[in-house]
């Protein structure tokens, strides 16, 4: 079984067109989606229609969380939080059913015994960036099976620990665009894509992976796309014009 792993689009279609492409010519068996697909950029609607119409297996995100419940807004920066504020009327307005679908969103997946799915981190209650081995470390207290698959800090990687025990070192990887990673059978990982709709590791094209569950392989890839068209897109439908420079920084 071959996934495509995507998250953190964040409104941005001209990105996600890109890397859907890229993946159906990669000619994956299913999507996977790890949240975020709203939030700064100016495109929410039709980049939810586009998971959605995908079959996507999906967990909610913390910007689908804060469009749902407001006091959680209250507690993002100032281009976030305007961001989500904005998003959070045009769906309401417009189209009132995405809501009902993100409401039903789970905010973890199993798939069969060796995949779990969530935003952010594997240990339920708060939001948490796993960042670096010291974050990621407790982490894995709550990772029960071989891999699991998180997004949030738009930041392509994997964590690595070796066998059940909780004070065993845990390695990183950084996720560098064409870098392929066998996932032996006596460790346990937790992998991020990074983010299609805005990176933050340097690099501005879209980012996104390919799970194979079967050879037990992950490749991270990048999707080139109109970077000035969405940032045009973005800036001419009122969001904060921050939430557009950053897209060609990839920060």
């Amino acid at each position: 079984m071959r996934f495509g792993i995507i998250s953190d689009i964040h409104g941005n279609l001209l990105a996600l067109e890109s890397v859907l492409e890229q993946l159906d010519a990669a000619g994956i068996d299913r999507l996977i989606c790890l949240g975020d697909v709203v939030g700064y950029g100016p495109d929410p609607i039709e980049c939810l229609d586009l998971v959605f119409d995908r079959d996507a297996l999906m967990v909610i995100g913390n910007h689908e969380e804060a469009m749902l419940r407001p006091e959680i807004a209250k507690s993002f920066r100032e281009v976030a939080r305007e961001a989500i504020e904005w998003t959070s009327r045009r769906i309401n307005a417009m189209r009132p059913d995405l809501v009902e679908r993100i409401q039903q969103l789970p905010g973890m997946i199993y798939l069969e015994s060796d995949l779990m799915l969530v935003h952010d981190s594997p240990i339920p209650g708060g939001r948490r960036y796993l960042v670096d081995e010291t974050s990621a470390a407790p982490a894995f207290r709550g990772v029960d099976t071989s891999i699991c698959l998180v997004g949030h800090t738009h930041l392509p990687g994997c964590f690595r620990r070796v066998g059940g025990d909780p004070s065993a070192v845990v390695e990183s990887h950084v996720g560098s665009p064409g870098i392929s990673l066998e996932l032996d059978l006596d460790a346990r990982f937790i992998l991020n894509p990074g983010s299609v709709g805005q990176p933050r590791d340097g690099d501005p094209r879209a980012a996104y992976a390919v799970l194979d569950l079967d050879a037990r392989r992950i490749s991270w890839r990048r999707a080139g796309y109109d970077i000035p068209a969405a940032q045009a897109r973005t800036l001419a439908s009122g969001l904060p014009a921050r939430a557009a420079e950053r897209l060609a920084l990839g920060a």
